[in-house]
């Protein structure tokens, strides 16, 4: 089967304003047959979906999908309308991760309203968990290779308190965070750890990342696919009971109004899983390279490759640098699609 990972949905005010009055489609549809032709495609939710929340967690009426600056907002905290959610699953997203420092950006009850809108939407999140409930929850997915289990964690919360323990923690829960990856793994399900992790804006990952990364794959993890430094990070391949297991420090945003090259441009990671004799494992993975274009107000996701421009080309190049051998661009002429009857998986929580 195939999985595509996007990064950041990192909805600034340009986006917002833009998603709202056209809908999300006319930023990320460029990317929309490559998600729809994955079996199984993740991208990261930075930030709250809390319907009638404001900055300082208080609720009001809602109203509606505008940018109001006090229940929708942008930098430094974020609140989307769940409108996103259901573009998010139209352009062929079937997972987003919860996990990550603005996920507390409307408090615990903006979480839980969060949780609740994902789950009215029918969109599966792995990542936060409800007041209440253990902070480590899998999700655990059955596929047409076997089962796999998808772990995610972040470095932090910006600070904001997490008074019922809902957002886990990839350092400060390590121990936790590497028993479930261990438990997981001997069930017999591939696990896909996806951390929220790294220093923001630096094209290299630290040590931190590099130890724990490590330490995953030596838990039995299949991949680990990491996001938060809003630019692309290297890959690394390393050997562990999941196999040759590609770490892929940071995918760059997915979609972000942030002009600089390096954090306009970011990769959807593509894998290939097949069936293990213990578990599913990576038979392959590569890169489709991913841009944002500002013109004048109406900023928009596009693939770059040779022939579109210098700033494409410049974006390209970073990549092919960074990334050496794990080029796609090919793909980028995909036009195929999943029949909507015929789902290739499903959660067994």
């Amino acid at each position: 089967m195939s999985l595509a990972v996007v990064g950041d949905v990192l909805l600034h005010r340009a986006l917002q304003s833009r998603g709202y009055g056209r809908g999300f489609a006319s930023i990320w549809g460029a990317a929309i047959p490559l998600l729809s032709a994955a079996d199984l495609a993740i991208a990261n939710l930075e930030g709250p979906t809390a319907a009638g929340f404001t900055v300082n967690g208080r609720q009001i009426q809602d109203p509606g999908p505008v940018l109001d600056g006090t229940v929708y907002s942008g930098y430094p905290r974020f609140n989307y309308h769940p409108v996103v959610i259901n573009d998010l699953r139209a352009a062929g997203v079937d997972v987003v991760t919860t996990a990550n420092n603005h996920a507390l950006d409307r408090g615990p009850r903006g979480l839980d309203a969060t949780l609740a809108a994902l789950d009215a939407a029918r969109m599966s999140h792995v990542g936060a968990v409800p007041g209440g409930a253990p902070r480590f929850s899998p999700l655990r997915l059955r596929t047409r290779v076997g089962a796999l289990s998808l772990i995610a964690c972040t470095f932090s919360t910006n600070g904001t308190a997490d008074p019922q323990a809902q957002v886990p923690r990839c350092y400060r829960d390590r121990a936790q965070l590497l028993r479930l990856v261990r438990q997981e793994a001997a069930r017999g399900a591939g696990v896909l750890v996806l951390p929220h992790w790294g220093q923001e804006y630096v094209l290299s990952p630290n040590a931190r990342q590099r130890r724990l990364a490590r330490d995953l794959v030596a838990a039995g993890a299949m991949a680990v696919i990491g996001t938060h430094p809003h630019v692309p990070q290297p890959w690394e391949m390393i050997s562990g009971p999941a196999g040759t297991v590609p770490i892929i420090y940071s995918t760059g945003n997915f979609v972000a109004a942030q002009p600089p090259l390096e954090r306009a441009t970011s990769v959807l990671a593509w894998l290939e899983l097949c069936s293990g004799p213990v578990a599913p494992r990576v038979a392959g993975a590569g890169f489709v390279p991913l841009q944002m274009e500002f013109d004048g107000a109406d900023p928009s996701l596009t693939l770059p490759r040779p022939g579109m421009g210098p700033r494409a080309a410049a974006g390209h190049a970073l990549l092919v640098r960074m990334i050496p051998g794990y080029d796609l661009t090919a793909m980028t002429q995909c036009r195929h699609s999943r029949p909507a009857t015929a789902p290739t998986f499903r959660t067994d929580r």
